[in-house]
């Protein structure tokens, strides 16, 4: 009597499971996507590339990661780091320490190419740069010994994958390359 038992709840478990993923697909073949109306039906274009699992976003961490410390000045020293996800972009205001210059480094991933805009804010000046998702080098921006600044990047949509990784380090002046200010620009 037990055998038949657990045989009958096991079978209304897989019917169950089997009519909710059904519902499922259902759902998702009525319901308009991008680009498509009701009365239209799904869009023929494909799906946007995705990471399916845990595996390929640590390994897109471990290749930001990679491509911050390929920039990292030798004799910097490391003052704020974070790591955020396309969907909410980035918002923040950095304090630099020190009377020195800083590097913001900045590494973005995401399953197909992608390029952001990234906002660099100080006072009244503003300048906004291209930054490609997947370099193996990040990229980086030269901020001035100074006051606070802010780094945004606008959010990507609920269903962008892909995350920032970005690290502000200080540096001796003598290993500043390049145009010395990549917020206020410099005149060539």
């Amino acid at each position: 009597m037990r055998a038949r038992q657990s045989l009958a709840l096991a079978l209304i478990v897989a019917a169950t499971a089997l009519t909710g993923g059904c519902a499922e697909l259902k759902n998702r073949e009525t319901t308009p996507g991008p680009g498509t109306t009701a009365s239209s039906g799904p869009a023929t274009t494909t799906p946007p590339p995705s990471w399916e699992g845990k595996a390929p976003q640590e390994d897109a961490m471990r290749r930001a990661t990679r491509a911050l410390d390929a920039v990292e000045p030798d004799g910097a020293s490391r003052v704020d780091q974070g790591m955020g996800d396309l969907v909410r972009g980035l918002d923040k205001t950095f304090t630099p320490k020190e009377n020195r210059p800083h590097t913001l480094d900045i590494a973005c991933q995401a399953p197909a190419n992608r390029t952001l805009t990234l906002t660099l804010a100080r006072g009244g000046a503003e300048s906004e740069w291209e930054v490609t998702c997947g370099d193996r080098g990040a990229d980086q921006f030269n901020i001035p010994a100074g006051s606070r600044f802010t780094a945004r990047i606008p959010a990507a949509g609920q269903h962008t994958q892909g995350i920032v990784q970005w690290r502000l380090n200080s540096v001796a002046p003598a290993d500043v390359e390049g145009c010395k200010d990549d917020i206020g620009g410099c005149e060539e």
